[in-house]
């Protein structure tokens, strides 16, 4: 039609105001906002946490610093599979999320070095796992015709919230001289987070 663009524009505009109304959604893109932080924070403070803080060397750290990433592709090859097969996707996603915070603060108290990159690996498996049903249970919660500007709204504000997450993290370290700190509120958020989706359990 001749206003393509237009139209879109104002399907975008009502398809939000449904959207306004849809409780599910919105706790979904809460959540999503804890999902990220975790991501941001693993990927921007971890390594230099178990550097400074766990006495790991370089070379130890580029030995095991691949191990984390290999297990949350391993988590989300069978997230996939599991989401696919069992269905219940809001308590996959939520626990993904509350297991990973459970292990990052496990890793935190380690001090073996073997038992640090163990709990950082199944924290970024169980991440991996929960992921990978959350833009089918976004699908579930939201209908085919509002998919587009719901997936943009979702992603928009995971990703917006969460590029905060290294910039917090790092304030805390430099307030409180304390790198365990930092970690910590990084798994706290994770595992409170979790509990979001909780109204969603039964239904999705």
């Amino acid at each position: 039609d001749g206003g393509g663009k237009r139209v879109n524009f104002k399907t975008h505009i009502s398809n939000t105001k449904n959207l306004i109304n849809n409780g599910a959604f919105w706790l979904l893109c809460i959540f999503n906002i804890a999902l990220m932080t975790y991501l941001w924070g693993l990927n921007s403070w971890v390594p230099s946490y178990l550097i400074q803080d766990k006495g790991f060397n370089l070379k130890e750290f580029g030995i095991y610093s691949s191990l984390p990433f290999i297990a949350m592709l391993v988590g989300e090859v069978f997230g996939a599979f599991f989401s696919d097969k069992i269905g219940k996707r809001a308590i996959q996603v939520s626990g993904g999320l509350l297991i990973a915070g459970i292990f990052m603060y496990l890793m935190v108290i380690a001090t073996d070095p073997m038992m640090v990159i163990l709990a950082m690996s199944l924290s970024a498996m169980a991440w991996g796992f929960g992921v990978a049903a959350v833009f089918a249970l976004l699908a579930r919660i939201t209908t085919a015709d509002v998919g587009a500007t719901a997936g943009g709204i979702f992603n928009g504000l995971g990703n917006f919230a969460s590029a905060a997450a290294p910039v917090m993290i790092g304030a805390i370290v430099m307030k409180t001289g304390s790198f365990n700190i930092g970690i910590t509120f990084l798994a706290v958020f994770a595992i409170i987070g979790s509990f979001f989706l909780l109204p969603l359990l039964k239904r999705y």
